[in-house]
């Protein structure tokens, strides 16, 4: 199945201007680090600029999944590509002329967040336009691999590229990376990118908005794994600042080690997104779902039990393998239930949502490292990935229903 999608040239673009430009994002968030780093001098405003870019794009996708349903899709995702180039150029040019104070350079990455949501909502709204729909999971799989691609080998290709290049260039090969973009997607015809019809645009942008809301909440299997979703990201955000100083502290290593134990995880996802593509297990959503929760949740709490980095890496490996096919399942499903007309608003209302998740648990994780270290957290966050597992396993009225036809009756009782 991957190589009829793979023979669709039209997602072979869409997919090749994806790597492009998430390759470019990842170095430019190194690039962006870096700059703040030689800027400022200040680790708590690397924080800061990164909080804030992560926030421009949570507040934003709302507003922009109202846009992709009201606008032509192709001019948004291309007006997208256009301005970050432009704002990745300006941050090139002002720091070399010595032009760039912190609240500019702040102001510029919260424009950036907060235009992210147009890529990545974008890609997941049209790519079902692409392909047909009995290909859709082997679409979802290779955007996947895509993803770990750039999981595995953007950090170390950013870092290569500020050593050897600077900040300056390595800013406008990012930039170059959306244009690259640009001409990938104005190759797909404009029909592959608009919706189906316009018939469920309220008229007032409010309206719209609340419309993706209400969405989700006459679809109660499109709910359950929202919800989930956020509490899977919340529970296992507590790692990410806690694996660092488990690696200083515990394992009395440096970047490196830390580099080397993500690219483990990188490496499980990969394999794991290539086994789920071959075997592609036909078991009910709830098992899958509650089982990759739970398989996580061991594997990561497991961190905290040991003080060797080669067991973390081995255990971080084997997490990014069950997790891997999470990220396939909630696309797809979320393509499945909602159509076509409405999946900019109602995307846009779940990442606004889930993408409360992480940073939530990043901040509960800083509060339990100073309260009861950094290994007691990793252990904590494990478990309660498992209890969230658990839960969801135990609440099979839930995941009952008309799961084929329920986006197509909400969508008719929103434009009713």
């Amino acid at each position: 199945m991957h190589r009829e999608v793979w023979r669709n040239r039209h997602f072979r673009r869409l997919w090749l201007g994806t790597l492009a430009v998430r390759l470019g994002v990842q170095v430019g968030i190194i690039a962006l680090t870096w700059l703040v780093l030689k800027t400022t001098g200040s680790g708590t405003k690397i924080g800061l600029v990164l909080a804030l870019y992560a926030a421009g794009d949570m507040l934003a996708s709302p507003w922009v999944g109202v846009l992709l349903d009201r606008v032509p899709r192709k001019l948004m995702l291309n007006l997208d590509n256009v301005l970050q180039a432009g704002i990745f150029v300006a941050l090139a040019v002002l720091y070399v002329a010595h032009q760039l104070p912190l609240g500019l350079l702040i102001a510029l990455a919260v424009v950036s967040g907060g235009l992210s949501p147009l890529a990545y909502l974008g890609r997941m709204i049209v790519l079902p336009n692409v392909v047909e729909a009995g290909e859709w999971e082997s679409a979802n799989t290779l955007m996947q691999i895509n993803m770990n691609v750039v999981t595995l080998l953007g950090p170390a290709l950013g870092g290569v590229l500020v050593a050897a290049l600077g900040v300056p260039w390595t800013l406008m090969l990012t930039s170059g990376a959306y244009l690259v973009y640009f001409v990938a997607l104005w190759g797909i015809p404009r029909d592959r990118f608009r919706a189906e019809s316009q018939d469920h645009v309220a008229g007032t942008f409010l309206r719209d908005m609340v419309s993706g809301w209400t969405f989700l909440r006459r679809v109660p299997l499109l709910l359950v794994l929202v919800v989930v979703t956020l509490l899977f990201s919340l529970t296992y955000g507590p790692l990410e600042p806690a694996l660092p100083v488990l690696v200083h502290s515990v394992f009395h290593g440096g970047p490196r080690v830390l580099g080397a134990l993500w690219s483990s995880f990188a490496v499980g996802a990969l394999v794991g997104t290539l086994a789920w593509g071959r075997l592609r297990p036909s078991w009910p959503l709830r098992i899958v779902v509650s089982t990759i929760i739970m398989s996580w949740g061991l594997f990561s709490g497991a961190i905290g039990l040991t003080r060797h980095a080669w067991v973390a890496a081995v255990l971080l490996a084997l997490g990014g393998l069950t997790y891997a096919p999470y990220n396939i399942l909630f696309s797809l499903w979320r393509q499945r239930l909602v159509p076509d007309s409405l999946r900019g608003r109602v995307f846009g209302a779940i990442n606004g949502i889930t993408g409360l998740g992480l940073p939530l648990g990043q901040a509960l994780g800083g509060f339990l490292i100073g309260a009861m270290g950094s290994r007691a957290t990793v252990a904590v966050g494990g478990i309660a990935c498992i209890v969230v597992g658990v839960g969801a396993m135990a609440r099979a009225s839930l995941w009952r229903g008309s799961e084929d036809s329920a986006g197509t009756d909400a969508a008719q009782s929103i434009g009713g």
